[in-house]
């Protein structure tokens, strides 16, 4: 039997509009070592990474942009994974213990998605407050967006801060953006504690790689993948590149960027939009650069069929819909 997702597809669609919620949750899902209440909108997982799964068979949709629930917080990550008639684009989005929301963008697969399901990283429950699904939000490009904002003391996994894709995706990077972390410095050099951060991409197989653009800073060290910092307090700074970029927005090949390290700090991590501005020089310039065609996840399309896709000419940044 087909189900529909939580009830609100049709819900949203018909009776509120596009940006509507809708908080119909009383379908039976799917179950693995999981239970859901539908009188209180639980969801009890029994395991780590159990899952909670709605199957829409071959759903089109096309008139929107996300799938989004809200719930009350938990000391686990919360996870959407979504699955397309086209299995290469399968991808899973992630908040971190005490977030409360979790947006997971849908990309040109949604002419076809087939099942949706929500996975834990640890036992425990989750209470629902929300599901629906939205259009893209407007962003103001000139301000700067918090991704992390508290008093976390790294180490190399437990107590690493995790970034979801999804944050990036939502936050409309692009290169040339500063990703700012503060932190402080708790090492003691004569002690040999030295503070140090790494910057890494979480994958989707949970194997770690270092973020390009942290390669690039200075003190960076090859053989640590990690970089020193002295002051007793400060910013450090990534300056994102191309390819930053299109990791950060792959939904698909990374679950999060992981910030790890030792005797160190985070108080914030803010991502801060470029400001350049283009010169009359630069206008024929840009008349004149290729396009460049990325889809909803920031991977580069040679030859974009059907489907809504990011165009990219020289500094302009436009979405279309490819018929």
């Amino acid at each position: 039997m087909i189900k529909k997702l939580l009830s609100f597809a049709a819900v949203a669609a018909m009776a509120f509009g596009f940006t509507a919620k809708a908080e119909t949750l009383d379908i039976l899902p799917s179950l693995n070592n999981a239970a859901y209440d539908a009188a209180t909108k639980t969801i009890t997982f029994e395991k780590e990474w159990s899952w909670v799964n709605w199957w829409v068979g071959e759903a089109d949709y096309s008139q929107w942009d996300a799938i989004v629930i809200e719930f009350e917080p938990v000391d686990f990550t919360v996870q959407i994974a979504i699955n397309y008639n086209d299995e290469s684009l399968n991808a899973s989005f992630q908040a971190q213990a005490g977030e409360t929301k979790l947006v997971a963008p849908l990309n040109e697969g949604k002419v076809s998605v087939q099942q949706y399901a929500i996975q834990n990283s640890a036992p425990g429950t989750l209470v629902l407050k929300a599901a629906y699904l939205q259009n893209e939000e407007n962003v103001d490009p000139s301000a700067a967006k918090v991704l992390f904002d508290g008093s976390q003391a790294l180490d190399w996994w437990d107590n690493a801060i995790k970034l979801p894709v999804s944050d990036f995706i939502a936050a409309k990077i692009k290169a040339g953006d500063d990703l700012n972390i503060s932190y402080v410095n708790t090492g003691d050099p004569a002690a040999d504690k030295y503070c140090n951060i790494k910057v890494q991409l979480l994958l989707a197989d949970w194997s770690q790689a270092v973020l390009p653009g942290f390669k690039a800073c200075e003190g960076f060290q090859e053989e640590y993948g990690t970089v020193n910092l002295s002051e007793p307090s400060g910013v450090f700074t990534i300056k994102l590149t191309d390819e930053d970029v299109e990791q950060l927005t792959d939904g698909a090949a990374n679950q999060s960027l992981m910030l790890v390290g030792e005797n160190i700090t985070v108080t914030k991590v803010e991502l801060v939009p470029s400001t350049g501005t283009v010169g009359v020089d630069n206008v024929a310039v840009e008349e004149n650069a290729p396009v460049e065609y990325y889809n909803l996840q920031g991977v580069k399309v040679s030859n974009p069929a059907n489907g809504i896709y990011v165009v990219r000419q020289g500094n302009k940044v436009s979405k279309v819909l490819v018929k």
